[in-house]
């Protein structure tokens, strides 16, 4: 792994006691040498920092967020700093911008700021993102505003490194559940913090994704550099920045209504939803068919790690009669997996 400098990997400074006119550096700076300074020179522009709500115990009030439309539209991720009134956008020309907040996509965890594009005079072009994911041992930049270096003109910082692979697992931001429902892209350039919500990027200059926070994986106990896939996130920008709405999905018909499976949840509400435990079965269901019964503990849905009645809920409302899903429950001390077709509604 190679740990690119702050300001612009080597976009370094040319000449030495050698201040520039109207330069807010100590030093000149050089035009680009190299293809992989050329993609960052370029794509700078395209990223702003990401000042919230600041005295909140134990969170960052800084990130980082990508210009994704001419309308002045920012994807960055849905962190708690992020309040109305308290949300500003410092633009690569160290401008400062109030933030104007739009509906977040939770189920992925990020949202959309808004800044007034005839308020500036800085030449942006928007990211376009990525329709695929990039291959495991693809190069790729990462790009943020790591510990905060970066105030105002000042650059963000690289860093530079390769896809490990691609994960939906079980994860965690200190010691509570991260709420994600998605994939992954495992890489070995450093998410440190600050750089949520920067850009990751292949060396032929496509955006493939958007840094998340340092993760911890429940499975390994490991420590995760990751960003969501771009490709996962074109509805979400679609139907916020284009107002394309999204066509109906294939797991749901075209009434709205979710497939039936049989299962009653043992869930008394409470202030946290309890473990999916079953507290009975519909007779003549999807679910006796396959064989469930009082008190199994259902655990994965499909690719998706269950941990509670309401992420069982969750999950099943996406699929309408007649998807067939994985479903893997414990019973005692046997783990069991089979496969469940949804009836339709009635």
């Amino acid at each position: 792994m190679t740990r690119v400098p702050h300001a612009l990997l080597a976009l370094a400074l040319a000449t030495a006691g050698a201040t520039a006119q109207g330069s807010p550096y100590a030093f000149a700076e050089r035009a680009p040498r190299t293809r992989l300074e050329a993609l960052i020179d370029r794509t700078l522009p395209s990223l702003v920092k990401v000042h919230g709500a600041s005295g909140l115990q134990n969170i960052e009030p800084f990130a980082t967020g990508v210009i994704v439309s001419r309308e002045g539209h920012v994807l960055t991720l849905d962190l708690v700093m992020i309040q109305a009134g308290q949300t500003r956008i410092v633009l690569a020309d160290g401008s400062v911008h109030l933030a104007e907040l739009l509906p977040p996509e939770p189920r992925l965890g990020v949202r959309l700021l808004k800044f007034d594009p005839k308020a500036t005079s800085l030449a942006f072009t928007p990211l376009e993102p990525a329709v695929e994911l990039p291959e495991t041992g693809r190069f790729v930049v990462s790009i943020g505003n790591a510990f905060r270096l970066a105030e105002f003109s000042e650059k963000l910082s690289a860093g530079f490194g390769v896809v490990s692979g691609v994960a939906s697992t079980g994860l965690r931001y200190r010691l509570a559940d991260l709420a994600f429902d998605g994939r992954l892209i495992l890489t070995d350039a450093p998410n440190n913090p600050g750089h949520g919500g920067g850009a990751l990027l292949t060396l032929d200059g496509r955006w493939v994704g958007l840094n998340a926070r340092i993760i911890e994986s429940t499975e390994t106990n490991t420590l995760l550099s990751a960003a969501i896939p771009t490709a996962d996130l074109r509805v979400y920008l679609d139907r916020w920045v284009h107002g394309i709405l999204p066509a109906p999905s294939a797991a749901v018909d075209a009434a709205g209504s979710p497939g039936t499976h049989g299962i009653r949840l043992f869930d008394r509400g409470g202030r946290r939803s309890p473990p999916a435990y079953v507290e009975r079965i519909e007779a003549d269901s999807p679910a006796a068919a396959l064989g469930l019964r009082r008190d199994d503990l259902i655990v994965r849905v499909g690719e998706r790690t269950v941990r509670s009645c309401l992420e069982f809920d969750e999950v099943m409302r996406r699929h309408a009669a007649g998807a067939t899903l994985r479903i893997t429950w414990k019973r005692g001390d046997q783990v069991l997996q089979g496969d469940l077709t949804l009836g339709a509604s009635r």
